[in-house]
């Protein structure tokens, strides 16, 4: 059972470096240096943008990278709920 478990991480890291994007401009970006621009990107989809338009090759480097993406969509998710809550009434809980 360990065996196979082996089996699938060694065949999920060949797949991985087989088929990750290999676009320069993301493999040196880093997100943290990249905030601004994840900042704009998140905004776009948030109001309604599809990212494989927007920037194809950010949406299949997010595919790759997990820790970037859950990043990006807790981004989207929050400006979302901002966004719902500039249009709430609140003065109907009055």
């Amino acid at each position: 059972m360990h065996e196979q478990r082996d089996g699938d991480q060694i065949q999920r890291l060949f797949d991985f470096v087989a088929n990750a994007p290999a676009d320069e401009t993301l493999i040196k970006m880093d997100c943290n240096d990249c905030c601004e621009k994840i900042t704009q990107l998140a905004e776009q989809v948030a109001n309604g943008a599809d990212l494989k338009e927007i920037w194809p090759e950010m949406q299949k480097f997010m595919r790759y990278w997990g820790d970037c993406r859950e990043e990006f969509e807790a981004l989207v998710a929050v400006l979302k709920q901002e966004k719902a809550l500039d249009d709430f009434d609140f003065s109907a809980l009055e």
